[in-house]
């Protein structure tokens, strides 16, 4: 039952912070589609994000040895990269340059959430795996 209830807390928090991620794209696209650069402010790093307070947490130490959990960090840190530059290239009225950091925001959050499904497998044969080893 703990095994159980520790997957769902796991599985949770890793949902969470991902949907955190979205909204951190809805940012974007809200501050380009509204056409309003006055005020627009900068996104937050990938490790002030909520995400990323999730990756780099002291709690997701015991995980950093899977090999999905390594994979995470590159293509997180360029969503925001990404996302920060597309603002950065329409408020200069570059639509095209725009565009091209758009995609690559997207493509970047489609690796991200690729590999924490890929995680959440890893870390749940893991979990599988130590419960045989007990039993």
């Amino acid at each position: 039952m703990r095994q159980g209830i520790e997957r769902s807390s796991f599985r949770a928090g890793i949902e969470l912070a991902n949907l955190d991620e979205l909204s951190l794209k809805f940012v974007v696209y809200n501050q380009v589609l509204s056409d309003n650069d006055q005020g627009a402010s900068a996104l937050p790093s990938e490790r002030d994000c909520r995400f990323g307070r999730w990756y780099y947490a002291e709690s997701t130490r015991g995980m950093r040895h899977l090999d999905q959990f390594q994979r995470i960090e590159r293509p997180h840190t360029a969503v925001h990269q990404q996302g920060q530059q597309a603002l950065d290239a329409f408020r200069r009225r570059a639509l095209e340059e725009t565009l091209a950091h758009l995609g690559k925001m997207e493509e970047a959050n489609l690796d991200v959430m690729r590999i924490v499904a890929a995680l959440i497998r890893e870390h749940e044969d893991a979990g599988h795996a130590r419960k045989a080893q007990a039993s």
